[in-house]
């Protein structure tokens, strides 16, 4: 039934709408009076006018994006939110300019002096402000053109010492995860992931599309890190060699499990890596191993670009920087050379 061009609800309350420009969607509004109504569309209009605080956003951005995050980003995402909502919570997000962010950043980088840190928190403040401009709250990003604080420490990419390699090399048989690692670059989630079938011993290649994760002790899997989704690692003689002398190589079986049938979990592999250390004495990490595989690469005249696609690394910068760190040591037994000759 209608009154005054108002429908009446079965609950006596009268009800009308309008189409949000912004969405498409409509929105409806409900009152005792035509005038309550009234109150309630000026109420809205002006909350358009001024738009959405960017706690409001943030919010509906994480309610969004929080189920598709891996549980060891997830973490880290929320801090870095909760940092951002106590900053910028009761502003308007179309308020909100890069020097803003700037300011923001700076003062991040007097508690906190990592590089990597300040790039985590500034990440996701623009993944918020990202979807703000999806969602047609502000007209441009302005985190994209918001500057990172000067004299941040810079993480330096460590490889695995000479010794730690050579001991490595010679103890395959201890546990072969260290000598998988050493001789691929790859990820300790991918390695984790890797079933037989992703080994093709005719053609020599490691074909990487998985990973695992663990959420507490349990392994999960999802896609790789690399945007194309599934890259190809080759497969180096000594490792092949190794792998073929392991019986059987079942194509669904998982290559490091207790069981063939699942990964294997993060206390299990942690025990391992602990073992493997204390029986070798080795100190690297499974991480090291991949800078390792880099160097290695770089010391037999592979362009950083290959590397960069072996690796997985988004960036190119990234893969650069272990290229530098490479340059540099060398430039370092050089000068010793040198120094040496013409004394």
């Amino acid at each position: 039934m209608a009154k005054n061009g108002y429908t009446v609800r079965a609950d006596g309350r009268l009800q009308t709408s309008l189409i949000d420009q912004k969405t498409g969607k409509r929105i409806y509004f409900y009152g005792k009076s035509p005038k309550e109504i009234k109150q309630k569309i000026f109420e809205y209009s002006q909350k358009i006018e001024t738009g959405a605080l960017f706690a409001e956003v943030s919010s509906a951005w994480w309610e969004e994006a929080e189920p598709q995050l891996a549980m060891q980003s997830r973490r880290g995402y929320l801090q870095a939110k909760k940092r951002a909502d106590s900053e910028f919570e009761n502003i308007h997000i179309k308020d909100i300019q890069p020097k803003d962010i700037t300011a923001y950043l700076k003062r991040l980088s007097q508690l906190y002096s990592s590089q990597k840190t300040i790039e985590k928190y500034k990440l996701v403040l623009n993944l918020i402000f990202k979807y703000a401009a999806e969602t047609g709250e502000i007209q441009y990003n302005p985190c994209s053109v918001a500057k990172m604080p000067k004299g941040l420490n810079k993480a330096k990419r460590v490889s695995a010492s000479e010794q730690d390699e050579k001991i490595i090399k010679s103890c395959s048989e201890q546990w072969l995860f260290p000598f998988f690692a050493l001789y691929t670059g790859m990820r300790k989630g991918e390695i984790l992931a890797l079933q037989w079938k992703d080994i093709d011993f005719e053609n020599n290649v490691v074909e990487v599309y998985k990973s695992v994760y663990h959420e507490g002790d349990k392994p999960n899997i999802k896609g790789t890190k690399t945007e194309a989704g599934t890259r190809f690692v080759p497969l180096l003689a000594p490792l092949k060699e190794r792998l073929l002398q392991i019986e059987p190589r079942k194509a669904e079986n998982f290559i490091f499990s207790d069981n063939g049938k699942t990964p294997l979990t993060n206390r299990r592999y942690i025990t391992l890596f602990n073992k493997y250390k204390e029986a070798t004495g080795i100190s690297c990490t499974a991480h090291q191993l991949r800078h390792s595989f880099a160097t290695i690469a770089f010391e037999n005249d592979i362009s950083p670009k290959v590397v960069q696609e072996i690796l997985g690394h988004k960036q190119l910068s990234t893969t650069m920087d272990i290229y530098t760190d490479f340059r540099k040591s060398h430039i370092k037994e050089i000068t010793n050379i040198l120094n040496d000759k013409i004394k």
